[in-house]
């Protein structure tokens, strides 16, 4: 159902609840052992948010095709998706923001500019995602790439005896990146950390904290997700940050 020793490092992210979570494979969903919130699993991804019925229920379409694209949806899986949203409050339909090109998905992506001079300087640059992959330590063992996007930054990070887990609020995006990779993921609110206290070794986020209301508050939540000596790496496009 989901890969093994993930749900350990995993808590409920409703109303800031923290309690740890167990698995229902019958049923697809993951359960909190301290209040009634259900988590739906889909095409072995937890959706891990805050309210996953008003989750489904504005992206269902969207989730609908991307389990699709995955040849994942199942006649039970697409049940379980209707059977969330009809529970939510009716809300206008919502689209995962494709928010990568085919480029990105290049050893080097080209430099998105149309100045000869600074595409150079980029070009002779050193690349940021294995500067972003070299800053986490060679020693962790778990570690989480928040907002993975498309960029399959998750293959720089592979390592032997190394678990990855990949989150973004697009199931696509992770789907499409545990395809691709040796990750495992997770469906995110970077908001609301779904992750134990203390377990995990490092946790990525490359420009996502620009995108964020409170980055300080993610910064708190991911530190206190961290094991001692653990390693936070941060990446942004926004100086002011």
């Amino acid at each position: 159902m989901i890969a093994r020793g993930l749900l350990a490092r995993l808590a409920c992210v409703a109303g800031g609840c923290g309690g740890a979570l167990r698995a229902d494979p019958r049923r697809g969903l993951l359960r909190c052992r301290r209040c009634p919130a259900v988590y739906p699993v889909l095409a072995g991804v937890p959706i891990l948010v805050p309210s996953p019925a008003e989750y489904l229920a504005g992206y269902r379409d969207a989730v609908l095709a991307s389990l699709a694209e995955a040849g994942a949806a199942t006649g039970p899986t697409v049940a379980l998706v209707d059977a969330f949203a009809a529970a939510a409050v009716a809300r206008e339909p919502l689209a995962f923001g494709t928010d990568w090109t085919a480029h990105e998905r290049a050893p080097r992506p080209p430099a998105a500019t149309d100045d000869a001079a600074i595409a150079a300087w980029l070009a002779a640059a050193p690349d940021p995602a294995a500067l972003i992959a070299a800053a986490v330590p060679a020693c962790a063992r778990v570690v989480v790439e928040c907002g993975c996007g498309g960029n399959l930054l998750a293959a720089r990070l592979a390592a032997p005896r190394r678990q990855v887990i990949v989150t973004d609020l697009s199931l696509r995006a992770v789907l499409r990146t545990v395809a691709a990779t040796d990750a495992v993921g997770l469906v995110v609110d970077a908001d609301a950390l779904p992750l134990a206290i203390g377990a995990v070794d490092a946790i990525v986020a490359a420009n996502l904290i620009d995108l964020l209301a409170a980055p300080a508050d993610f910064v708190a939540a991911a530190a206190a997700a961290l094991a001692a000596a653990g390693a936070l790496v941060l990446a942004t496009p926004d100086p002011g940050l």
